[in-house]
């Protein structure tokens, strides 16, 4: 048997769904990963199977001239531009999608990819899971965060989701209507594209989240049980040969000085000088050390005193170096504030763009982090963000949440709690209706 997971985007679009994956080759699933060609690498790191298809759908974030509207907030041109390069390649990423999964027998998908990969699944006649990363299942009792904040009405919080769902498919439906038709299948009728058929359906849907950024004290009442979301989803463990020697050697070094971890995930910095100028404020007026995730060579520190206690590295295993730290800097991406919750560690959030500033107020809500501050401010503010991780450093009643919430999350495994769901909703990756069938003998083997 073999599943495909699929989805487009950065490290962090991907690295759950990875984990999904390696969780079905325990139990005997072949698996490939279908994404674009920036992934292969990460696919690679874990000895998955990958298969590559066309597009770059976040080539544009590590231009320089589009890094700088980022670091500006001036989201809707870049959003205008992408989806310009989107036209140039979307035909051939549709051919590859419907070539690469030929032979797959389930398909997992990621948010940026549900409506493509679902006229796959019904084409190829297999099972479909679609996966959220938060609690963004339709609800009468707190709005969408992409579209409100405030909790007013139950109609309206309701219509909140119903409005993204029914833009997004007014976006794309033309599209999708045309390739259903390549495929030979009947085009969609539906308001809200995936949403409609996922509760007219009522298909399973794995949240790949913990409760507790649910933004209220218990789970929707109007969540159907077709919605399972078990805990966040995390790769295994680094092995410790796989640790870099040098971020070892400086977590020692830096004795009983604390760490103060700065990082934009995979995102790049829009202007990486200034972060590394950040990184010099923290150490020289809060007497820590810091390691600086990012992957540059053209920087420079200002004296070689503060060079020494900060540590500039392409990337760091997370599940090591967070916990080992006492402040995490952040741009409160999803994976990003997963992995902080689970080393029990306070957080400062730079949030740059889309679900970033909310989960940034969630982490706030929760007792883990200060208010965030906006990566686009971070220039003219250095001090206010100095103030802030001091503010972290110092609140025992802000670690003692964060250990309390760390606590929860590594009661169970959200992968295994997944995987058992998912094959026993679609046990040996068959379709409800082929059970059916087998039942009464109209299918064999």
């Amino acid at each position: 048997m073999k599943c495909a997971v699929c989805n487009v985007g950065t490290r962090g679009d991907l690295q759950p769904l990875i984990a999904l994956g390696l969780g079905l080759q325990k139990k005997g699933w072949d698996v490939v990963v279908i994404s674009e060609e920036r992934i292969r690498p990460l696919v690679e790191e874990f000895d998955l199977e990958f298969r590559s298809i066309a597009g770059d759908s976040t080539g544009i974030i590590f231009e320089q001239e589009y890094a700088e509207m980022l670091a500006k907030g001036k989201l809707m041109a870049m959003m205008q531009e992408t989806q310009k390069r989107k036209a140039t390649w979307y035909e051939q990423f549709l051919t590859d999608l419907v070539d690469k999964t030929k032979d797959i027998q389930m398909i997992i998908s990621g948010p940026l990819v549900y409506s493509e990969t679902y006229c796959v699944a019904e084409k190829l006649g297999v099972p479909w899971i679609p996966v959220l990363y938060g609690p963004l299942y339709p609800t009468a009792e707190f709005p969408n965060s992409f579209v409100m904040e405030s909790n007013w009405f139950g109609w309206l919080n309701l219509f909140t989701y119903n409005f993204l769902f029914w833009a997004l498919w007014m976006q794309e439906g033309g599209q999708i209507n045309r390739f259903r038709e390549k495929l030979g299948l009947s085009p969609l009728q539906v308001r809200r594209g995936m949403m409609t058929l996922i509760e007219e359906k009522q298909l399973l849907v794995i949240g790949g989240f913990h409760e507790v950024i649910i933004p209220q004290p218990k789970a929707p009442a109007d969540w159907p049980e077709s919605f399972f979301f078990p805990n966040f989803f995390f790769v295994p463990d680094t092995p410790a040969d796989a640790v870099p020697s040098s971020l070892k050697s400086f977590l020692a070094q830096a004795g009983s000085r604390p760490v103060v971890y700065l990082g934009l995930g995979s995102m790049p910095a829009p202007r990486p000088q200034e972060l590394v100028s950040l990184a010099e404020a923290i150490v020289e007026k809060l007497e820590v050390s810091a390691v600086l995730c990012a992957g540059w060579s053209d920087i420079s520190f200002k004296s070689q005193d503060t060079e020494q206690r900060i540590l500039v590295t392409k990337s760091a295993p997370h599940d090591f170096l967070l916990p080992r730290c006492r402040v995490l800097l952040h741009h409160a991406g999803a994976g990003t504030c997963a992995a902080a919750l689970r080393a029990g560690v306070p957080s400062v959030c730079l949030p740059v763009m889309l679900d970033q500033p909310n989960n940034a107020k969630n982490l706030t809500r929760l007792g883990v982090a200060t208010p965030p501050i906006l990566f686009q401010d971070v220039a003219a503010g250095v001090d206010r963000v100095v103030e802030s991780v001091k503010t972290a450093l110092e609140s025992s009643e802000m670690r003692a949440k964060a250990e309390a919430i760390a606590g929860r999350i590594r009661e169970s495994d959200g992968v295994s709690r997944a995987i058992e769901r998912i094959l026993r909703v679609y046990p040996e990756g068959r379709l409800p209706q082929e059970r059916a069938a087998m039942k009464s003998g109209q299918l064999r083997g």
